[in-house]
């Protein structure tokens, strides 16, 4: 049978219609997954929510961790042996400069004192006796020399003896308070062993360690508050400020004098010291915001007019129930409050605006 033309015609055409329409679909369908997997079809920014805030004036200040000291802690220490016959000091008592803390047997120091007062009224006798003769003519001036100089050794010596008898008593060597007692009567006292320990109390000093980067801030005579474990709250002054860090810590020893009349506040406690700085402006953000770069340096998220992430290093500051202050901001801030964990620095993001 005999086709005819103009049919078999439409009927190529229809064929080449279905191969262009079902190869061409799979063709783009092929194109857009290639663009996909090599990265070319664009993909959506993704979304945070920033808030706005704006700097203001905020006292700031320095918080530190330490504990009380004693002004001066000295222990008393015999400078000649013996053995202790008195100990009138009660521990825990408030002592006087020259208090007697402890005394020690005389032994044979007051018949060498005894000695030595005789040779030194002898050698005075024959010293004057030869001036004497020397004025008349009958003696020497070099005889003269050597006798005044055995005076002014039988002195020395005299002296020397009354030394070791005044170092039978051991005195407290300043104001105080005899904390505890090291002999007690019977106990044999070499030299160089305590009798016991001295604390001068008054100022109390509330000692803490000052970071290199904070210890420029600080200086001599600026006011303070320390707030002890025990409860207290007592004010102060910076006292002194080390000029060298500990080698160790790189940190600076920093002492705040507090008043303590009565000797009520005692050493030794922990404390939190607290030094207001000068008025300086910050912002206040949530708690929350902040994080840390690679290089563990604190920071915020923020984000530009262009809507790209940048990190900005802060300076902490304090730290309040409604979040915290910090330093570094630019004013206004546009700070990311949701989100800021997903997104890095330089990033491009759709920002919505905090309800």
């Amino acid at each position: 049978m005999r086709l005819n033309g103009r049919y078999v015609a439409a009927f190529i055409i229809a064929i080449l219609f279905a191969g262009y329409f079902l190869f061409g679909s799979v063709f783009n369908n092929d194109t857009s997954d290639r663009q996909e997997l090599d990265g070319q079809a664009p993909s959506r920014a993704p979304r945070v929510v920033y808030e706005v805030f704006y700097a203001a004036e905020q006292p700031g200040y320095l918080v530190l961790r330490g504990q009380t000291q004693a002004m001066r802690a000295v222990s008393v220490r015999a400078e000649t042996g013996g053995r202790v016959v008195e100990a009138p000091a009660l521990e825990g008592s408030r002592v006087e400069e020259g208090d007697l803390l402890c005394r020690l047997e005389v032994d044979a120091r007051q018949a060498a004192l005894d000695q030595a007062r005789a040779d030194l009224r002898a050698a005075q006798q024959e010293f004057e006796g030869a001036v004497t003769l020397s004025d008349r003519g009958y003696r020497s001036q070099n005889s003269v020399s050597v006798l005044e100089a055995a005076r002014d050794g039988a002195r020395a010596r005299l002296e020397a003896a009354q030394q070791e008898m005044a170092n039978t008593f051991i005195r407290a060597p300043f104001s105080g308070w005899f904390d505890s007692r090291e002999a007690e009567i019977g106990d044999f006292l070499a030299p160089g062993q305590s009798c016991g320990i001295v604390l001068e109390l008054d100022p109390l000093l509330a000692v803490a360690q000052v970071s290199e980067r904070d210890v420029g801030a600080l200086s001599p005579g600026m006011a303070g508050t320390a707030r002890l474990i025990t409860g207290e709250v007592e004010t102060g002054t910076i006292r002194r400020i080390a000029r060298q860090a500990d080698p160790a810590t790189r940190t600076f020893r920093t002492e705040l004098a507090i008043p303590n009349p009565d000797g009520e506040l005692r050493s030794g406690i922990t404390a939190e010291i607290t030094i207001p700085l000068p008025v300086r402006r910050a912002h206040r953000v949530p708690t929350t915001v902040l994080a840390l770069n690679e290089a563990g340096h604190i920071g915020v998220r923020i984000i530009d007019a262009e809507d790209r992430v940048a990190f900005v290093e802060v300076e902490w500051l304090s730290d309040e129930s409604s979040g915290s202050w910090v330093s570094g901001l630019p004013d206004p801030a546009r700070v990311i409050v949701q989100g800021q964990d997903f997104v890095e620095d330089g990033a491009q993001v759709e920002s919505v605006a905090a309800q």
